[in-house]
């Protein structure tokens, strides 16, 4: 099949027209920024470069960075990745309380992950800002974590609940935000090299630099490319990631960013039985290029006022060959051949006033364009072509107050109104949604947070539009979230333990309707769970930490088994300096039974589970570092997914030389 889909020009001139405009402004703003570089240069010849940034916060329209204390979120850092030393993005987000990893086979397989009991796609996922999941495919818009190179990441951010009243549509059950690297003080940048025992190579560039005193430039790379001959699986992947941020300026901050990735994968369909159970031995066929730019302006006019202005545009074009699934328990899959395409521009403006030191609002309007679609031919023994293209517009207005009453209490309060086309000749979609978030301090050892949080997500292109399956008329998904934290710090702040108890309910539900053979809107599904985490570090060298979580999920039909939602799962971390230059860390987590399916077998019941995996990390010289990957030690007879053996022991080797 040789088609391609035609680009939407009307998107691109859109986004060209607001980057030209950013960077209109930053030229009006050229008499502040060459005053306050030469400023810098006439202090002395010691001056040292200040590496300051865009001030982002992901969490909230709020701009002081305070608020964020009282997010239910778990934060990532770049050493915690290092050490970790992941062979993929999933092993960072591995045994993290209320977090849902399933993996479908070897390299080439799809990864997904969910959080506590929403669907995969009711995540928004983050790079840098953009949001860059795509509601062209079949999945709704759920994002595969094997399309990210971990060697490139500088910060994780993961946010329990709903968002919606920061992102809008997606965020039902919460947000991955991935920063990656950027400038790092007295460090030029970093090349690595690596090997896998899963026939897999690999290598990695970061190089950042100070621009004439008043930018900063980065840039980073990866390739990977791997072939496991056993799984039928294959896996090529680059990436390219470049940023400018403004330096040493006062009042006014800008930053310009490109991500580009590009790979290509094979392995058995998703459904399949894989390679264990498919009657069909040809592997699915899998090419994708994502490519985000984002363009960031801030200003602060005054100790109490400041404004923000971003941009951003998120292409993806994802190319499946897949041979179908023959039919057994369940009706077989026919063979598809499918090009999609996907657009999405966000522009937001957002103005912050501290009207006192306990009080701080944010107002705001916000822009999404989105256009795409998908050319596909379906195989019945005679070729059909299944075609379906749509466009939408969102505009949005959002208002959020953060307030202190007491030096111990503190809280936030937002509302967002959001209004849609729908992408059909349809009524105009209004959504309202609301969050609040409080926390008190009861002492210096105690706290507690809560949060009531509201979300909704927009149909997928596909659940609207597909000409077989497709209805215009689907309503959003919606979602009420609560969530509990209590907080311990303990032996003089050796020992931190959360206690964290929720419930999140997700109505209107898109789902398949097979009498009919419609998208139809009729599920329900909760979620109740309680989290127990703690960290201990008993020495300066050592550090230990673990959870447990138990999440139960009603789908209000006896009949009815939600997939891939284990009631418990369980964690923990060691980390030991065990000398200045061998950093050592094993990690363990357990997955209780849970259901999955496949056409092979229809609805059956998975074995509970544990992973232990292990890492070192070696500085043979200041600047060169060995790195140590042992995955899977100890079991390799699971299967995450029906028919989808693991890869058992897998080992990884990499050495980074920084400059």
């Amino acid at each position: 099949m040789n088609f391609k889909m035609k680009r939407q020009s009307p998107l691109k001139t859109f986004f060209s027209n607001t980057t030209t405009l950013l960077l209109a402004i930053l030229l009006c703003s050229s008499q502040l920024l060459a005053q306050e570089s030469l400023t810098s240069i006439k202090v002395s010849t010691a001056h040292k470069t200040q590496l300051t940034e865009v001030i982002t916060v992901t969490g909230t329209h709020i701009a002081n960075t305070s608020n964020q204390g009282r997010l239910a979120k778990v934060v990532i850092n770049a050493d915690e990745i290092s050490a970790l030393a992941p062979n993929s993005f999933a092993d960072v987000l591995r045994g993290v309380p209320g977090i849902d990893i399933i993996e479908q086979g070897g390299i080439g397989g799809l990864t997904f992950l969910s959080i506590r009991g929403g669907d995969p796609n009711f995540v928004t996922i983050l790079i840098d800002g953009v949001k860059v999941n795509d509601p062209t495919n079949s999945r709704g818009g759920a994002f595969d974590l094997g399309t990210l190179d971990p060697s490139l990441i500088a910060q994780v951010e993961i946010f329990y609940g709903s968002y919606s009243t920061v992102f809008g549509s997606d965020a039902l059950s919460g947000v991955i935000s991935i920063q990656t690297k950027g400038v790092e003080e007295g460090k030029l940048g970093i090349v690595s090299l690596k090997a896998s025992s899963n026939n897999s190579l690999g290598g990695s560039f970061h190089l950042a630099t100070v621009l004439a005193d008043f930018a900063q430039l980065s840039i980073s790379g990866s390739v990977q490319d791997g072939d496991d001959s056993y799984f039928g699986d294959s896996f090529k992947r680059q990436e390219i990631i470049a940023s400018i941020k403004s330096t040493n300026l006062n009042n006014t901050k800008w930053e310009l960013g490109f991500f580009y990735a590009d790979g290509e994968s094979a392995a058995f369909p998703e459904d399949s039985g894989g390679d264990r159970l498919s009657d069909i031995r040809m592997p699915e066929s899998r090419d994708y290029q994502q490519t985000n730019f984002n363009a960031n302006l801030q200003h602060q006019f005054s100790n109490s006022l400041r404004l923000d202005i971003k941009s951003a545009l998120s292409e993806r074009e994802e190319d499946i060959s897949s041979p179908g699934i023959a039919p057994a328990v369940l009706d077989g899959v026919p063979a598809i051949d499918s090009i999609s395409s996907y657009q999405r521009l966000d522009i937001s403006m957002t103005a912050n006033y501290m009207y006192t030191n306990n009080l701080t609002m944010a107002l705001g309007v916000a822009l999404a364009e989105e256009d795409g679609g998908m050319e596909s031919i379906i195989d019945f023994g005679f070729p059909v072509s299944a075609d379906y293209t749509l466009a939408r517009s969102t505009e949005s207005v959002f208002a959020e107050v953060g307030y202190n009453p007491a030096e111990n209490l503190n809280f936030t309060m937002a509302l967002r109104h959001d209004e849609t086309d729908g992408g059909q000749e349809t009524e105009a979609i209004k959504v309202d949604t609301f969050r609040i978030i409080s926390r008190y301090q009861f002492n210096s050892i105690t706290d507690i947070s809560m949060q009531y949080s509201e979300g909704f997500k927009l149909p997928s292109f596909f659940a609207v539009g597909h000409p077989f399956v497709g209805n215009p008329l689907l309503k959003p998904e919606l979602s009420e979230n609560y969530d509990v934290s209590l907080n311990h710090h303990l032996l003089n702040n050796k020992l931190t333990t959360t206690a964290s108890i929720y419930k999140n309910t997700f109505t209107d539900l898109v789902d398949f309707d097979p009498i009919n053979f419609i998208n139809v809107n009729r599920s329900k599904v909760e979620a109740r769970g309680v989290e127990l985490s703690f960290t201990y570090h008993p020495t300066k060298k050592l550090n230990i930490s673990g959870h447990v979580t138990y999440n139960k999920m009603d789908t209000f039909e006896s009949d009815i088994k939600l997939r891939r939602r284990p009631e418990f799962k369980a964690g923990i971390l060691l980390s030991h300096q065990a000398s200045d230059v061998l950093f050592l860390s094993s990690r363990i987590t357990f997955n209780d039974n849970y259901y999955d399916s496949s056409i092979p077998t229809g609805l059956v019941e998975m074995d509970s589970y544990y992973r232990v995996d292990f890492s070192a990390k070696w500085s043979i010289k200041k600047d060169i570092t060995l790195r140590f990957n042992a995955n899977n030690l100890l079991d390799d007879s699971y299967e995450e997914a029906v028919g989808f053996s693991n890869m058992g022991q897998s080992f990884t080797v990499s050495i980074s030389k920084d400059f």
